[in-house]
């Protein structure tokens, strides 16, 4: 009988780490962070903001040399997010975020620790 508990407890113990590891896989949690410090202020809530467009127009802004400083250019906070290197050193991540979350994407994300709601 022991043994048989111990089974039992392991199991449970892979079954649980196994569903926290899926959780927190749902989407990417330091690129949800830089565009909650980087882009908020003006965009709205990232999820929102990742909606707005789909995959392709996402992948046409941030693959296009220049796209996005010149849709900011009469802004000057947002060209400082821009040329941040939190920015440029997440911009991989960012894009994926985006093209994960965007208007077609299916993805359909509620309220968690990170983040709730679509008020921007």
């Amino acid at each position: 009988m022991p043994n048989l508990k111990k089974i039992i407890s392991i199991s449970f113990l892979i079954i649980a780490v196994s569903s926290f590891t899926y959780a927190a896989e749902k989407y990417d949690t330091a690129a949800l962070r830089t565009v909650q410090k980087l882009c908020t202020s003006c965009h709205g809530t990232p999820f929102f903001m990742a909606k707005q467009i789909d995959d392709d127009d996402w992948e046409f802004f941030f693959d296009t040399p220049g796209k996005l400083e010149k849709i900011h250019k009469d802004k000057p906070e947002a060209l400082t997010s821009l040329k941040s290197s939190l920015f440029k050193k997440r911009k991989k991540r960012l894009l994926k975020f985006f093209i994960d979350n965007s208007k077609f994407s299916g993805a359909v994300n509620g309220c968690d620790a990170n983040f709730c709601g679509t008020n921007h």
